[in-house]
């Protein structure tokens, strides 16, 4: 919640330290071989002339489609400029084959609770309606923050389909659903701040707590708003995996409001993992430095089933890269380091049924590989990454077979509902049944070679068949 220490009763001061520390992180360079578009204004500016509605983004370099992290810099909800420390974050996740989108929020100052989760999901909305152009895999989204920022990154994870936390920002029509999120030690309930933090820094009671300026109400005074704050509270089975980063020597947000919100992603039986640091405290670089590795406790939940160690893994930037890609499932790799991720047959031993339409992801009991046409070409398979009452969000696998292919169009036909929004495609038809063309840049595919696309619907996008040929 809070990137520096922050007294009531000395905001001003508070607010001194805040900036150095964002200035600190804002003077990393970004990674090489990166597109780095700085910012782009997701919706129009609120109020004029403010920052919170801008992003920086950072694309590594090479055709892509690349999966994306969300990051937003944390500062008690006080700054408008959450995007300034994300150039740090590309610097680890870039040369992993993630971009990433430093993405700004409204201050308590300039907006109230709920605006910042309608900034948010605004910013992830205008990423997938402009994937194409930014070489993004609109599929494979993920929330990332710190403090504050890992509050902003749990309500956006977590709150997937809540319409009343949408709002009508910049784009619409377009899901703001993701497939991950990270939260480095973010707030979650408000109400407990008080119980948990006794002695702290702050008076979680008073109108001036930070908490309190984001609400607009001391929380003694708004408990049922502070629990609309609370993505405790938007917990369901449905959420995307989960990765929870504490430091238990962290002063300003106590290590019980991540042990909370763990507790209840377990309850739901929602993959997720929780490292707790001993001795580090309130910075993801601490949390992450090499220093704490083999210190850590570990909490794993896989399945409904938890399992804890202690040492390992560590908390390092490739355990946080390795976790997004496993939580995307079934993402295309994309270039790596050798340019050539998708060239063995052997890379992808359950990501092509092309024989047995049964032989699928048990995740997904909704999704429905199918593959038509000469076995020579290519091959389609479908899977829904997110869905919400009346609603869902689709991702179509196009992999070649045994020959290049210089295009390809895919047509997908759903029992029910209608496809609509297609990203990283040319489609054409309406209705239960489109047909969707490579687009510009994802048509080439030398043999096992895979890319995607994907498409907003209505309905629930269960049952759906996908047949692909050569274009």
């Amino acid at each position: 919640m809070w990137s520096a220490q922050f007294r009531a009763t000395t905001a001003r001061a508070a607010l001194v330290a805040l900036v150095a520390v964002g200035a600190v992180a804002a003077t990393s360079t970004a990674a090489d071989a990166v597109t780095t578009t700085p910012n782009v204004a997701y919706a129009p500016a609120d109020p004029a002339g403010s920052r919170g509605h801008l992003l920086d983004l950072y694309v590594p370099d090479g055709a892509g489609p690349w999966p994306l992290v969300v990051w937003s810099t944390g500062s008690a909800w006080t700054s408008d400029d959450g995007k300034a420390g994300a150039n740090a974050i590309a610097q680890q996740l870039n040369p992993r084959g993630i971009a990433v989108a430093g993405v700004s929020v409204r201050s308590s100052s300039q907006a109230k609770f709920p605006a910042q989760v309608h900034d948010v999901k605004a910013a992830i909305r205008y990423l997938r309606a402009n994937a194409a152009q930014y070489r993004l895999d609109p599929g494979k989204f993920a929330t990332m923050g710190d403090s504050s920022g890992g509050w902003v990154a749990a309500m956006g994870a977590l709150t997937g389909g809540v319409a009343s936390l949408e709002g009508n920002l910049g784009t619409t029509g377009v899901s703001s659903a993701v497939q991950a999120g990270v939260d480095f030690f973010g707030p979650t309930d408000f109400i407990r701040l008080a119980q948990q933090d006794q002695g702290g820094w702050i008076d979680h009671n008073s109108p001036d707590a930070p908490e309190a300026q984001l609400l607009g109400c001391a929380i003694p005074s708004c408990p049922d708003k502070a629990r609309q704050a609370d993505p405790i509270r938007y917990v369901d089975a449905n959420d995307p995996p989960m990765l929870l980063l504490h430091g238990r020597a962290d002063n300003v947000v106590p290590h019980a409001q991540t042990e909370i919100l763990y507790d209840a992603l377990k309850a739901a039986c929602v993959d997720t993992q929780f490292f707790s640091v001993p001795g580090a405290g309130h910075s993801h670089a601490d949390v992450t430095s090499s220093s704490r590795f083999g210190q850590q406790t570990v909490r794993t939940t896989d399945g409904c089933r938890e399992t804890v160690t202690q040492g390992t893994p560590n908390p390092s930037w490739d355990t946080i890269a390795a976790f997004l890609k496993d939580a995307w499932a079934d993402v295309d790799p994309g270039p790596g380091p050798t340019d050539e991720p998708t060239d063995e047959p052997t890379d992808e031993p359950t990501d092509e049924p092309t024989d047995e339409p049964t032989d699928e992801p048990t995740q997904e009991p909704s999704d429905y590989p199918t593959t038509q046409g000469p076995r020579e070409l290519c091959t389609a398979t479908y899977t829904v990454t997110s869905s919400w009452p009346g609603g869902f969000v689709a991702d179509v696998r196009v992999t070649a077979d045994t020959v290049p292919l210089t295009g390809w169009r895919v047509t997908v036909s759903l029992p029910s509902g209608s496809a609509t929004n297609v990203w990283s495609g040319t489609p054409s038809g309406t209705g239960s049944t489109i047909t969707v063309a490579n687009a510009p840049w994802n048509g080439r595919l030398d043999p096992r070679q895979s890319t995607t696309f994907g498409f907003q619907g209505t309905g629930s996008g269960a049952g759906a068949t996908v047949s692909c040929s050569a274009a």
